[in-house]
Order: structure tokens, then C-alpha cells, then sequence
């Protein structure tokens, strides 16, 4: 069977797909893959399906007896070095397990998710098993910050980036809160007045709180789906680090839609009403909003980064 057969439909047709396929028909995949892109889901999708050919699994291939997984975990939700082949969840463990003998005399795969977690302990462990790959093993990381990772990791390994636009946001309220977001906009371009400025504070104080719920609403749901393919014998702290992981890749995600909004509705300003925008408003809210989804990732409060970015689209947008 194909491996797109097994994807989602937006996924099917990414050019990195259609090359990983290809690898796989020709049994050429390599022995070290770097999935990378802005949403993890997609990528946790496309590397089941690849575990799922290469183990020739019949149901969900992370309860193959030779598939073995790794995730962050803890407070810090880092990937701990761990102390040996007795505490599981950690890079020791993988390591030892990745080393034996395949349980059903075939194929191994090991996978990462949030490789980009690693602490320099587990990143320098990981990589003498790179340099030295045991035989008949794939050895998978997935991540949204690649370039977090070793230079020596990234280039001992394939890498494929997955395209942030192969998925869409699922949610009933989305689009009305797309059509808003634009209509904010609008009002940012017309100026600030005496009459406007309270609608256009509490309308960005609105839209915050909005993407928030939805935000919230969407990990919570495609949580409750994930939980319900989970093996007994996953930790809570390991549950604990997969629906942390699900909130930062759906919340990359909306970000970036945030992004191909404020494009859009440029471009439709220039096109109707050609030198209207202020100079370079385009380039630095963008900036702003990259700069917040930064802070995010240095455990900035999830209100206050977006706060931050809405008031100084406001300046921005509003500038002579």
C-alpha cells in the first residue's frame, strides 16, 4: 500500500511526501529522517504512516514490540539523558533499546517528537548512535525548530520540511474569527478617533480572548482522540509532555493562519486602494508577530504575548 494512501488528503500531494514514498518503494530511506514544520500533527501523522510500512504493522505501530518512542518530559518538558535501560522515556533507553536484536527479527524504528527538546547530554548520546546506526533501523525526529538541533545531528540526517499550509484549522469558530480579525484591520487603516478607539480596543481584547478559547477547544479535542490510541503502559508525565507538544503545534499553527491573514488583507488593500498602507506596516507586524511567538517559546505567559502583539499592530497600523 502507498504511503499517501494512508494521509490525510492535504497531505498526500507535499513534495516532501512523494519523496518519501518514493525512498520506501525503493527501500532507500536512510537510517536517519528529520521531519520538520510548523505543525506537529502533520508530522506525527506522516511519521506513523512511515513506521506503519516499515515495521508492516496491522494496527498502531507504537505498540510494535520494535518501535520505540521518545518524548519530553517533566516541568521543563526537556528530553533527559535518564540513567539506563531501567527508567524508560528517556535517551539512555531508547539508545539500548535501539541497539537490540528486533523482537520479530525485522526492522526497528526509534522516533523523537520535539527533538528540538533535547538537552546537550541526550543530544551528544543520540548522536554517536547516528554515526554508528545499528543495522535494519530508521531512526525518526520530528520537530517545529530544527535549527535548535545540532549542526552534527541535522546533517546526518535526511531532511524533509512539511509545509505549513498541508493543514487547515478545524474549528466551527475559526472562519468567523478570520472574517473579524480582518474587519480589525480595517478599522486600524481608517485611524483611531474618539468613537473608534474604544471599539477597537475592546474588539482586539475580544479577538485574544477568542483565540484562546479556540485554541484551547482544538488541543483539547485532538487530545481526547490521541488518548484513546495510546498503549496502557504510557506515563502520565509522558501524556502530560504529548498534550503540551499538541498545544504548541496547533498554537504555531494559528499563528501562522494570523500571518496569512494580515498578508491577505494586504494585499487586497493595495490591490483596491493602491499606496493606502502605511510604509512597511506589512513587514514589521509581521515581525511583531514572529517576535511574540518567539517569547512564547521562552515560556512567555500565552495572554501577554498575544496582548503584546495586537497592541503593537495597533501602533504599527495606526502610524503616519
Amino acid at each position: 500500500m502507498a504511503l499517501s494512501s494512508d494521509l490525510p488528503e492535504p497531505l498526500r500531494h507535499c513534495r516532501a511526501v512523494e519523496v518519501l514514498e518514493r525512498s520506501l518503494k525503493r527501500d532507500r530511506l536512510g537510517h536517519g529522517i528529520l521531519l520538520h514544520g510548523e505543525s506537529l500533527s502533520s508530522l506525527e501523522t506522516i511519521v506513523k504512516a512511515i513506521a506503519t510500512d516499515r515495521l508492516q504493522a496491522k494496527n498502531d505501530p507504537y505498540l510494535h514490540p520494535d518501535c520505540f518512542t521518545l518524548r519530553p518530559s517533566g516541568k521543563a518538558r526537556k528530553i533527559r539523558i535518564g540513567s539506563g535501560a531501567d527508567e524508560s522515556n528517556t535517551m539512555r533507553k531508547l539508545v539500548i533499546d535501539v541497539q537490540k536484536t528486533a523482537n520479530q527479527g525485522g526492522r526497528k524504528v526509534g522516533i523523537i517528537f520535539e527533538a528540538d527538546r533535547m538537552n546537550v547530554q541526550s543530544a551528544n548520546a543520540f548522536l554517536k548512535t547516528l554515526e554508528e546506526p545499528p543495522a535494519g533501523t530508521t531512526l525518526f525526529l520530528i520537530t517545529t525548530r530544527p535549527y535548535d538541533l545540532l549542526d552534527t545531528i541535522r546533517s546526518r540526517c535526511l531532511n524533509f520540511r512539511i509545509p505549513s499550509q498541508a493543514e487547515g484549522i478545524e474549528h466551527s469558530n475559526w472562519e468567523d474569527w478570520s472574517i473579524d480579525y480582518r474587519a480589525w484591520l480595517g478599522r486600524l487603516l481608517k485611524g483611531p478617533s474618539k468613537e473608534s478607539v474604544p471599539h477597537i480596543m475592546l474588539g482586539a481584547y475580544g479577538l485574544m480572548s477568542r483565540f484562546q478559547s479556540i485554541l484551547s477547544e482544538v488541543t483539547k479535542h485532538a487530545w481526547a482522540e490521541q488518548k484513546k490510541l495510546l498503549a496502557e503502559h504510557v506515563s502520565n508525565d509522558e501524556k502530560e509532555a504529548m498534550q503540551a507538544g499538541l498545544g504548541r503545534g496547533y498554537r504555531k499553527q494559528l499563528y501562522g493562519e494570523i500571518e496569512s491573514l494580515t498578508a491577505g488583507f494586504c494585499r487586497d488593500v493595495e490591490v483596491l486602494n493602491p499606496g493606502r498602507l502605511p510604509v512597511n506596516a506589512q513587514i514589521r507586524v509581521i515581525q511583531a508577530l514572529e517576535s511574540s511567538a518567539g517569547l512564547l517559546e521562552l515560556n512567555l505567559n500565552e495572554a501577554t504575548a498575544l496582548e503584546l502583539f495586537f497592541l503593537k499592530s495597533l501602533r504599527l497600523w495606526t502610524a503616519k
